[in-house]
């Protein structure tokens, strides 16, 4: 393959049946100067074989023990040669070809990011998430954009930093964002992909989560925000939530 303009990278372990759901996508979208790499973290069920059964979508993989899905990412970027780098999940499903968005954008934006359809386990769409960027602080909040949504470009990528388990991609985001600028963001108004809820970041307690938001924001000299947090948090489950179920308007 001549250089190419997008790699996209699938992190896995023991998940074949999510992965196949997945190469078959990127199999239905992938551009001639697309690079799919799959890093799987020395998984014990089937899934080498799907790997295997993946070629020639499948452009090079390794499989080897990692420290999660993080460090997973940081392996595929290393090895990635891609213009941009798109991570998608096992399961995850891909619904356009990224390479002609690419292409499409001559000046070539840190970040290009689109919309992603959150799927309900009966397979409707619960929500679509993502718009356009308007502030750094909306990562304060939350993650405004779907990671598996967002291509980084890969001269100006970043590790994901391995201290947090659950919100790495979105200080990683806040930090290209706040390092280049709002000007250097492209939003796309498609979506990108499917993504299903319940994935590895739901698996985790709501408390971890609490406590990676905290460091991030005491990492960014934002301390002010676990207060913040903390206020709201108080106003919606003390207040907000007890006047709704007064009112019938969420269950008890």
């Amino acid at each position: 393959m001549k250089s190419p303009v997008v790699t996209i990278i699938t992190v896995v372990r023991n998940d074949a049946a999510r992965l196949q759901q997945t190469i078959a996508s990127i199999a239905k979208h992938k551009g001639a100067l697309t690079e799919f790499i799959v890093i799987d973290g020395a998984s014990t069920d089937n899934t080498g074989e799907i790997i295997a059964s993946g070629a020639p979508v499948i452009d090079r993989f390794i499989s080897e023990p990692d420290n999660g899905i993080y460090d997973a990412m940081n392996k595929g970027a290393t090895l990635a040669r891609g213009r941009y780098l798109l991570f998608l999940n096992a399961g995850d499903e891909l619904l356009i070809d990224v390479e002609q968005i690419v292409t499409a954008q001559p000046d070539s934006p840190v970040i290009i990011y689109g919309r992603a359809n959150m799927i309900a386990p009966d397979g409707s769409v619960r929500f679509i998430q993502g718009k356009r960027l308007k502030s750094v602080h909306r990562f304060l909040k939350g993650m405004p954009v779907c990671h598996q949504a967002v291509l980084y470009r890969r001269d100006a990528m970043l590790p994901y930093d391995l201290r947090y388990k659950v919100i790495s991609d979105r200080v990683l985001t806040y930090h290209l964002v706040s390092k280049h600028g709002l000007a250097q963001t492209r939003f796309i108004n498609c979506v990108f992909v499917n993504y299903y809820d319940g994935g590895f970041s739901g698996s985790y307690p709501f408390k971890l989560l609490r406590e990676e938001e905290n460091l991030f924001f005491k990492s960014v000299g934002k301390s002010y925000y676990i207060t913040i947090k903390n206020i709201n948090a108080l106003f919606k489950y003390k207040i907000k939530y007890p006047l709704l179920r007064i009112f019938r308007k969420v269950p008890d």
